[in-house]
């Protein structure tokens, strides 16, 4: 009777909550909950965090297209995403920027946050179950929080559940520093609330998960000691472990290695990542062409045998058979031309099924996206892989990033890049000096991670965003035959880059409604 009452509670909360406005929980009358019902029961208050938890922003839902169409790693097929027409050639602007959505967002779901925080003293029932409840709360505000940093740099801090007629509605800027020690607060509070909470599915915050945050964002903002320290605990717990398959990792809702993720299942939940990054093709199965890994991230694929890339001398690399002997996550994230995929052979060369064009939706660099893409599924059903925010092989790179930036323990950095590489049965890097190590893990993160939205952040705060390097994009150059012509790439595109670009606009909607709020240098 227990369960069904719950499942009955989690029913009619889910249809209330759909009617609240603000964070008071003012419903609408046929569905009028008592916000006694979210503050003291357990089963509500969980569905009221779902609400939040649901609202996370995730790479499948950007509005067609990922992230990192965006960086020097991919390139979006279709033309019109925001990808395209927006990042690419530096056009964001206050109003239009893609991250207007996740400022609104993110404070929609503070408000909430900051009105359950103020009344979850008063959950009765299990304790246990109860200090999850209050852990997840300050994670979930912590995290919305690190998002804002990293996006727009310093932003208004509101603890509290704010009323349209409260004196101080019209929030100032706080700094950046002041927002990352109210995230550390909120974190830390997270932790020690978790250590004395049940456990619960990877799909809610943990005590590894606020450890894993601090990591990261503490290595976003330079604090490469704290950085580490974080990050040490996640390793030094050996709670999770490597997937022995790395892509499994993003098709397995039960990966021994993911911390946190957002999960997918049918027929009620899911996504289209599988229908907009199926290759476009004139074969039988045909997609929207979506992401297109560039010539740019191919070239980053070291040879296995050797551990070098190809154009490094004694690679071992062969221009006749460019894809053969390569780092083994390129077969696990790419599709190039010759590759077996849903018991076809894909063919982009110029006049194949899938060939390289310049309008259209097909691939624009001459390569597919692999990676997270379900293989066995229909791409014209929704799809139901999960994202994964957060994931082990992150924190081992996290931590040694942080020490090679304090200079402190390369040995250690060494064995933790090692870690990720031995999963990936590549061969063993050396220490060298600091610089040598700085290049090794950023090329480390730009493999492991690729596809995940980190190259979006990496490149701007690296400060190379602008580089050329980075703004110039290269496809791959190939006969109709399948076989290279000259160095096998030509540019593609050079995208433009303006230094405003490290940070985003604050939607000018919120500039016009808060006279405190200042604009972020070059938006003005």
């Amino acid at each position: 009777m227990k369960i069904i009452r719950h499942l009955l509670l989690l029913i009619i909360v889910g249809i209330a909550l759909s009617s609240c406005t603000g964070d008071s929980i003012e419903l609408q009358p046929q569905t009028a909950i008592s916000s006694d019902l979210i503050y003291t029961d357990p089963a509500f208050a969980e569905a009221y965090l779902n609400k939040v938890y649901s609202a996370i922003p995730h790479g499948f839902n950007r509005g067609w297209y990922m992230l990192d169409a965006a960086t020097d790693d991919a390139e979006n097929s279709y033309p019109w995403p925001a990808s395209n027409t927006i990042f690419n050639p530096s056009n964001i602007s206050p109003d239009n920027s893609p991250f207007n959505g996740l400022w609104f967002g993110a404070y929609k779901q503070i408000r909430r946050l900051n009105g359950f925080i103020a009344n979850y003293d008063r959950l009765e029932g299990n304790e246990e179950l109860v200090n999850r409840l209050k852990a997840e709360a300050h994670f979930l505000r912590g995290f919305y929080y690190t998002y804002l940093l990293r996006t727009f740099g310093g932003v208004p801090i509101i603890k509290n559940a704010q009323q349209l007629d409260d004196e101080n509605l019209l929030v100032p800027r706080n700094t950046e520093e002041e927002v990352l020690n109210f995230i550390m607060e909120e974190l830390d509070k997270a932790a020690q609330l978790f250590e004395i909470a049940e456990g619960a599915a990877s799909t809610r915050g943990s005590w590894a998960a606020v450890k894993a945050m601090e990591g990261r964002i503490l290595l976003y903002q330079e604090k490469y000691t704290e950085s580490a320290a974080a990050s040490k605990e996640v390793l030094d717990a050996q709670k999770y472990q490597l997937d022995l398959n790395y892509q499994n990792i993003f098709l397995d809702d039960n990966s021994p290695e993911v911390i946190f993720d957002v999960q997918f299942k049918d027929p009620d939940k899911g996504h289209w990542g599988n229908l907009f990054n199926t290759p476009k093709s004139e074969g039988p199965i045909s997609g929207w062409g979506g992401t297109g890994p560039t010539q740019n991230l191919v070239d980053q694929y070291e040879m296995k045998a050797t551990g070098k890339k190809p154009s490094e001398p004694g690679s071992g690399y062969d221009i006749n058979n460019p894809y053969q002997g390569r780092d083994p996550r390129f077969y696990a994230s790419i599709l190039y031309d010759g590759a077996q995929w849903k018991g076809q052979t894909m063919r982009f060369r110029p006049g194949g099924a899938e060939g390289i064009a310049t309008s259209g939706d097909f691939t624009r660099t001459g390569y597919g996206l692999k990676k997270f893409m379900q293989e066995s599924r229909n791409h014209r059903d929704k799809s139901t892989q999960h994202w994964v925010f957060i994931r082990l092989a992150e924190v081992y790179l996290n931590y040694a990033e942080a020490l090679i930036e304090s200079n402190t323990d390369l040995n250690l950095a060494t064995d933790a890049i090692n870690e990720v590489r031995k999963r990936a049965d590549m061969p063993l890097i050396t220490e060298e000096t600091q610089a040598q190590m700085r290049e090794l893990v950023r090329h480390e993160r730009r493999i492991e991670l690729v596809f995940e939205e980190h190259r979006f952040w990496d490149i701007r705060r690296w400060g190379i965003a602008g580089d050329n390097d980075v703004l110039t994009i290269y496809k791959m150059k190939m006969d109709e035959n399948g076989n290279l012509i000259g160095n096998g790439k030509e540019i593609w595109e050079t995208r433009v880059w303006t230094p405003r670009d490290y940070l985003m606009p604050i939607p000018q909607d919120d500039m016009d409604k808060n006279k405190n709020l200042v604009q972020n240098p070059g938006y003005e």
